[in-house]
């Protein structure tokens, strides 16, 4: 048995476990787009036996903007331990080793870190574990929110365009030193809307013939999903609440503290058992990160 890093040709065998472990398939376009798509570097461990990839943990790394300094983040994706192998869920156990052996290689408390800042947002029964094994710690419980009706001011515009091609002009807009912000500059934008088996729409943002913000809309949904957003944080309700006046009701993730930016439009909050977690083992620790990071489901995995 083997733990070792990812080989080229092993997706084949990943993703015939996810079959396994999880009853569906993901297709090659899809793991490509995941994991080397954004040419930031395919970070996966996995563990073979016999031939076979039985366990696998893989990140997906993303340009960070973490308290003003600029580094890689990553959001843990698809950690899997085939049926057969899952009846020691200890320290001796595949899954731990499995994962500190990625941790100490792209997170060394000292020295190199190839990724400053890991993060996920597991399921329920991954995240107990997880932290029962001392790999991950709660920040924050996530909110889930329908958007249900907005409105728009007489000197407000929105307007579906083809392309983030604003979007660099307004990340440098976003960019504040006091949290932490995965890039969104148009190279992250297009990647992010290039998911295979999804549909997207950008929709632009302004007031008074001036951009203000962007916003990436998931429309093969119902109801639809807000990846993200992109412009000062302060405009962010206004925005959201011109788009459900054009749109109707959507779907979106956001930290608890951001919730208060949503003024003068109506939501639903939906009961929510999703967790932010942190790497309990080299950090930065839930307590450096509750408060500060701004997240949508663009910054997650799917």
């Amino acid at each position: 048995m083997e733990i070792r890093p990812y080989r080229e040709g092993d997706e084949d065998g990943i993703r015939e476990l996810f079959r396994l472990v999880f009853g569906k398939e993901m297709s090659k376009e899809l793991w490509h787009w995941k994991y080397k798509a954004h040419r930031l570097g395919t970070m996966v461990y996995v563990v073979e036996h016999e031939g076979r990839i039985i366990a696998h943990y893989g990140a997906v790394p993303r340009r960070c903007l973490y308290l003003g300094k600029e580094v890689i983040s990553a959001v843990i994706s698809d950690s899997m331990v085939h049926p057969s192998y899952r009846a020691l869920f200890t320290k001796e156990g595949i899954f731990y080793k499995l994962a500190r052996e990625f941790i100490f290689s792209y997170l060394p408390p000292e020295g190199n870190r190839k990724i400053h800042f890991g993060y996920g947002f597991p399921m329920e029964r991954a995240r107990k574990l997880a932290i029962k094994l001392g790999l991950y710690e709660d920040v924050e419980k996530v909110k889930e929110i329908v958007i249900k009706q907005g409105s728009r001011k007489f000197y407000e515009r929105l307007e579906e365009v083809k392309d983030p091609s604003l979007a660099s002009f307004l990340w440098s807009r976003m960019k504040r030193n006091d949290l932490i912000l995965n890039v969104r500059d148009r190279a992250a934008l297009e990647w992010r809307s290039s998911m295979p088996d999804a549909k997207f729409s950008f929709f632009m943002y302004g007031s008074l013939f001036t951009p203000k913000a962007l916003l990436l809309l998931r429309t093969d949904t119902d109801p639809p999903k807000l990846y993200d957003y992109v412009g000062k944080l302060k405009y962010m309700g206004r925005a959201i609440s011109v788009l459900s006046k054009q749109v109707g009701a959507f779907f979106v993730k956001m930290p608890p503290w951001a919730v208060k930016l949503l003024k003068h439009v109506s939501f639903e909050e939906l009961p929510s058992e999703t967790y932010l977690v942190a790497n309990r083992l080299t950090g930065p620790r839930a307590e450096e990160i509750k408060g500060k990071f701004f997240y949508m489901l663009g910054d997650e995995d799917t």
